[in-house]
């Protein structure tokens, strides 16, 4: 017996306990010479018929057939195996397929074909090529609406820093003008009042233009910190005095303190930071302090020396909604106040940030909020 019989042999002993479909068929007529047991237990008895009959319904060999890829130019077994993947119309499964040829024990020359049902792995294939597919046109989309959004984001911020520019010109004129009506005619004093108004209210509108391009520089981390020596006291004595005559501070008293002392005139605080920011910084806090008080309370604004750092201390009556305390410095987080934009508590976060301090929300006594700014001293400052 030839080693090409003899591995026939040794196969169709072992073809029948492997639990695939194996057939066997002759190269000249495709006639299905044996079958093994998972074959046979779903097709049945078909040695004697063809190939291409039992398994694809055709009357003639199969236009994938790979026998001539298996045999000599004189017919004999040339060694190769071919290992390739087929889709079966009849029964609509994919077939990994394991074809060799041999010599068979009665002197033929036979294929044996080995077809592992592999339909639930190309399913899943194809699941995941659909889903890499969709992915990629996910991405795609999101790249565009991306590019969308950011030139709107550049669009509106450059519209927004004409208007800035353009706006400024105007309204400083107009700032000029009460004090040039108030300087050169003899008006009555109720008019005079109401050009003070509006002069008082042109700055405002001003100082409001100005820190709305800080605020821009601020979070798109072009402002450049200018420190100067700044009394703290000082600053703060100013921002309690103007706020106690505006409607925000009505029924309610600022007290303001030094560890805890009454602040007197006499008393100074130096601190080197940038005035444009920490000025804004305190006032809109006190704002927000003040609309938060109840009606004939008073607020405290504590400022708290160390050698390493300045602490203010700004404590109201009232209570933060729990839902948003964690959120308390980020944008346009408000706590419902009529007219509030959530723009002050970040933009003092942002101050703050920019002297390399921070801010923090105490809610921890019942029925009192505490918000303290920890602004660090520059190396070689002198604590007070």
């Amino acid at each position: 017996m030839n080693a090409s019989m003899l591995e026939s042999t040794l196969l169709q002993t072992h073809f029948d306990v492997i639990p695939f479909g194996i057939y066997v068929v002759d190269v000249a007529t495709y006639e299905i010479v044996f079958v093994n047991k998972h074959f046979r237990d779903s097709m049945g008895v078909v040695e004697g018929r063809t190939c291409h009959e039992v398994l694809y319904d055709q009357t003639a060999p199969c236009l994938h057939c790979r026998i001539p890829e298996l045999l000599t130019p004189d017919g004999k077994p040339n060694g190769v195996t071919v290992v390739y993947d087929h889709y079966n119309e009849r029964d609509e499964h994919w077939f990994q397929m394991q074809e060799k040829t041999m010599g068979w024990p009665d002197g033929r020359v036979v294929k044996y074909a080995i077809a592992v049902d592999i339909s639930e792995l190309k399913e899943t294939q194809n699941s995941l090529a659909e889903a890499h597919a969709q992915l990629a046109i996910n991405n795609k989309e999101l790249e565009a609406r991306n590019k969308i959004l950011q030139e709107n984001i550049e669009l509106r911020e450059h519209v927004e820093r004409i208007a800035r520019h353009d706006l400024k010109a105007p309204l400083s004129a107009l700032v000029g003008l009460p004090q040039v009506l108030l300087d050169n005619y003899d008006l009555p004093e109720a008019a005079a009042d109401v050009v003070r108004l509006i002069e008082q209210a042109g700055h405002s509108m001003l100082e409001m233009l100005n820190q709305s391009l800080v605020l821009f520089r601020l979070e798109t981390g072009s402002y450049v910190l200018a420190p100067k020596p700044v009394d703290l006291a000082d600053l703060t004595r100013r921002t309690a005095a103007r706020l106690a005559g505006m409607p925000v501070a009505r029924g309610r008293v600022i007290r303001t303190t030094l560890d805890g002392r009454p602040l007197t005139p006499r008393d100074h605080l130096e601190y080197k930071g940038d005035g444009l920011l920490l000025g804004p910084m305190l006032q809109n806090l006190l704002v927000n302090a003040l609309e938060a008080a109840p009606s004939g309370n008073d607020v405290a604004v504590d400022l708290r020396p160390q050698p390493d750092r300045v602490v203010i201390a700004m404590t109201n009556p009232g209570e933060v909604p729990e839902a948003i305390r964690d959120r308390m410095f980020e944008k346009y987080v408000t706590m419902g106040k009529r007219g509030g934009t959530g723009l002050g508590a970040y933009s003092a976060m942002l101050a703050a940030r920019a002297h390399g301090g921070g801010i923090a929300l105490d809610a921890s006594v019942p029925g009192q909020t505490t918000v303290a700014v920890t602004l660090p001293r520059l190396a070689g400052e002198e604590g007070a």
